[in-house]
């Protein structure tokens, strides 16, 4: 469904930024072992679906999708807050959602723990690169990003909150975030199923982020509701996000 190419392509659009993109571009194909080697353990020891390059990408190209959108709408970052240029934001975002997963290689449990462990040197050396004098505060505002993406942890920044509902968001057939064991009839695997697109768009002043999720049937709100609206309400987003439910000829909407 979706290719390296493809992200990496779309990634640098959305960037508008060539300098920022050969960081990303490099630092993705320089860890791409780290990807990897996540992914091989969590198909293979957790039995769960892909958290590998393709989901670091694309949780990537939704993130900054989000972020643009937000830009649109004239809603600060606290990268901007902070009196820093957007491209912080940028940065923040791109590294937060690549590196976000990578603690899975160690445990599922506390995984983004883990996360920040791992990324924390290639964050240093990366911020440095980016950022001479300011580089710690990028430092921290980008393993901020990494650390909240769980919905066990409450965002505090709005890059953080980009990251987490683009990973809430990559629940489409076969790329669920709810965990379910293959050979298993459940809600779970039912619901993980039903999922056809997820793509996120413009929305209104009031709620500038639209999700639209196309599934084949209704069982797949139980992976609405338990993966992409608990992360949309630990963000700073939440009231601004309108999830809209397309299942056969039925039309759902609700504001998260």
């Amino acid at each position: 469904m979706y290719t390296e190419e493809q992200l990496l392509s779309e990634i640098k659009e959305l960037l508008e930024n060539d300098e920022l993109y050969a960081l990303y571009e490099d630092t993705y194909q320089k860890y791409k072992y780290y990807f990897d080697t996540t992914n091989y353990i969590v198909l293979n020891v957790y039995q769960f679906n892909d958290h590998g390059a393709i989901h670091v990408l694309l949780t990537t190209r939704r993130a900054l999708e989000v972020l643009k959108i937000l830009k649109k709408f004239g809603i600060e970052t606290t990268a901007e807050k902070l009196g820093k240029p957007f491209d912080w934001s940028k940065f923040i975002v791109s590294f937060g959602a690549l590196f976000h997963d990578i603690g899975n290689m160690i445990h599922r449990d506390n995984h983004y723990q883990f996360s920040v462990l791992l990324a924390g040197p290639i964050i240093d050396e990366l911020a440095k690169k980016f950022e001479k004098k300011d580089w710690l505060l990028l430092k921290a505002l980008t393993l901020n990003a990494i650390y909240t993406h769980d919905e066990a942890v409450s965002c505090t920044t709005i890059e953080g909150s980009c990251v987490t509902i683009a990973d809430g968001c990559d629940m489409e057939e076969g790329r669920s975030r709810l965990a379910y064991k293959k050979d298993k009839v459940d809600i779970h695997a039912v619901s993980a199923l039903a999922i056809d697109k997820v793509e996120i768009k413009e929305g209104d002043e009031d709620t500038p982020i639209l999700v639209e999720v196309w599934m084949k049937h209704l069982a797949g709100i139980f992976q609405v509701d338990e993966i992409l609206t608990k992360k949309v309400k630990s963000s700073l987003l939440s009231g601004k996000v309108k999830i809209r439910i397309h299942a056969g000829e039925e039309t759902l909407e609700k504001v998260v």
